[in-house]
């Protein structure tokens, strides 16, 4: 089973990405997305943008992340 996470970027240079995730800020690579932009929502599998998120799409999903964090009593990211 794989898990990935919605992030969102916010600048590249090259073949790397600098992403957040719920305020954690890592770089990732994007060598598999072809045109990511700035403000672009990818899917980050093990270090590496395996796609295109919509706006929509990623915001619901870290909206459960962030249910998960409330009922845990602590940060997911942390």
């Amino acid at each position: 089973m794989c898990l990935g996470f919605p992030a969102k970027i916010i600048k590249t240079d090259g073949s790397e990405a600098l992403v957040d995730f719920l305020g954690v800020r890592t770089t990732v690579s994007v060598e598999l997305i072809e045109g990511a932009c700035p403000g672009d929502y990818i899917m980050v599998h093990a270090g590496v943008a395996i796609t295109k998120m919509p706006e929509q799409e990623a915001e619901a999903t870290l909206l459960v992340f962030e249910e998960l964090e409330r009922l845990a009593g602590e940060p997911l990211n942390g």
